[in-house]
């Protein structure tokens, strides 16, 4: 799904002492991988400190999307000969971020990814080896977490970095997680009651999903304007029985989808839940400048 060319530096905001070795003085060649295209802050996205850009936050709906990840040869200077890298996967890894997260992993079982080719013959003089990795968010169970732990399987002779040497793939589980039929209301008028249905914008029988971004919060889109997320977060006492449900409009987003744009959220969101936590109602109002906008998200299964 994604194309993405380009050559990146290895570049972090950690302390020399925190990595492999000393990015000011890379004298020897070592084997790190990034994900560049995660789109998490970062063009690394592999190791412990960047754990979270390995999570998978494609749609449900998606039947396959592809990952571009690349294993790169740092050090001050490439090589004079022709070596084979090969990509694999490290089980032993599925409770690296236990500590942080307390989630327990299962290991990502093989029907819901797929190695375009794991082997690739990184030529004199070059830095980086490519590989495709699919997956298949359709498959996915989203109530469960899985993990991918992938790393350099075969190096050439070359030390893979214990730091950025794996990139930990995973998705988080959720008992709302999921794919759900999306309905779209939005009223627009002079007051903030509802009057005068604009039926250009609004919709009914479109799909989306929740994305799990943690156990108890979720990310969907909402149907105004150019579709922030909404963050719809709950309590879970374990035993199936989920409460205390709320939804925000993502505040990272607000200011440059927004604010930036001359909207203010006037009426905050305001969530009921029904049958059985399979169907979601959200109504906020905003105001655009010059009239109100009331909009209602049916999410439902």
């Amino acid at each position: 799904m994604f194309v993405f060319l380009a050559a990146f530096g290895l570049t972090s905001c950690l302390k020399s002492d925190d990595m492999n070795i000393d990015p000011d003085n890379l004298t020897q060649n070592i084997l790190t991988l990034e994900w560049p295209e995660a789109g998490a802050g970062n063009t690394i996205n592999s190791g412990k400190q960047y754990f979270s850009g390995g999570t998978l936050l494609y749609p449900a709906s998606d039947e396959a999307d592809t990952a571009n990840i690349y294993i790169k040869l740092a050090g001050a200077n490439t090589l004079d000969h022709d070596i084979t890298l090969k990509i694999g996967i490290d089980d032993t890894k599925l409770d690296v971020n236990f500590a942080n997260d307390g989630i327990d992993y299962l290991l990502m079982p093989d029907s819901l990814f797929h190695f375009i080719s794991d082997s690739y013959t990184l030529k004199a003089g070059e830095r980086y080896a490519t590989y495709q990795v699919i997956f298949y968010p359709g498959k996915i169970d989203p109530t469960k977490n899985y993990m991918l732990p992938v790393t350099a399987a075969e190096t050439g002779g070359i030390t893979v970095s214990s730091n950025f040497g794996h990139i930990y793939f995973h998705t988080i589980g959720n008992p709302i997680a999921g794919g759900y039929n999306w309905d779209f209301i939005r009223y627009h008028t002079l007051t903030q009651d509802p009057a005068g249905f604009d039926a250009g914008a609004s919709w009914t029988g479109d799909v989306t999903s929740f994305t799990p971004l943690s156990p108890t919060t979720v990310k969907v889109p909402t149907g105004y304007y150019v579709q922030p997320d909404y963050l719809i977060s709950f309590e879970d006492d374990g035993a199936g029985n989920l409460t205390n449900f709320s939804a925000v409009i993502d505040p990272a987003q607000v200011p440059d989808v927004f604010t930036a744009n001359g909207i203010s959220i006037v009426s905050a969101p305001v969530i009921k839940v029904e049958n059985n936590n399979t169907k979601f109602t959200i109504n906020y109002v905003v105001f655009n400048g010059t009239a109100y906008r009331n909009c209602t998200d049916v999410f439902y299964k």
